[in-house]
């Protein structure tokens, strides 16, 4: 019998301060082709929700709007 502690990392929730570094991140893989061109328009999907809640909120706080 051969017993031996195997440590399993689960990653934790992006807190507010991640999600620049993540984004930049996403940006930076979209720009060097790391994303392959057939999960662009999953991931468009899914940004466009992101951008909207991004919008609503920034009319309500006068943060700046995107272009």
């Amino acid at each position: 019998m051969v017993e031996r502690r195997i440590e399993i990392r689960v990653p934790l929730e992006p807190t507010r301060r991640d999600w620049p570094r993540l984004l930049n991140e996403l940006a930076s893989q979209l720009d060097n082709g790391r994303v392959y061109d057939r999960d662009l328009p999953a991931l468009g999907r899914a940004l466009d929700p992101v951008l909207q809640a991004y919008r609503r909120r920034a009319r309500r706080s006068g943060a700046p709007d995107l272009p």
